[in-house]
């Protein structure tokens, strides 16, 4: 018995039934993907290094002779 409403469904009842099958759908998908091993997140490229770094690096590994960095480190810190 519903009540004296008689043996139909209102349309508040037939919208929170679509509503409540819509977010069900919804979170059986997400976690579907979620769980899916071929789904990577994304990968943002590693920041780069600041200059002075690059140029000691430079200076370490023998790039540069000690006069040219320091000619270059000049030109980063002080701009010319």
């Amino acid at each position: 018995m519903m009540w004296g409403h008689g043996d139909g469904m209102t349309w508040w009842m037939w919208l929170s039934m679509g509503v409540g099958t819509l977010a069900f759908w919804v979170v059986v998908v997400l976690a579907v993907r979620d769980l899916l091993p071929g789904q990577k997140k994304v990968a943002y490229p590693p920041p780069r290094p600041e200059p002075l770094t690059l140029l000691q690096e430079r200076l370490a590994s023998g790039e540069l002779s000690p006069e040219e960095y320091e000619q270059r480190r000049r030109l980063l810190v002080d701009g010319h």
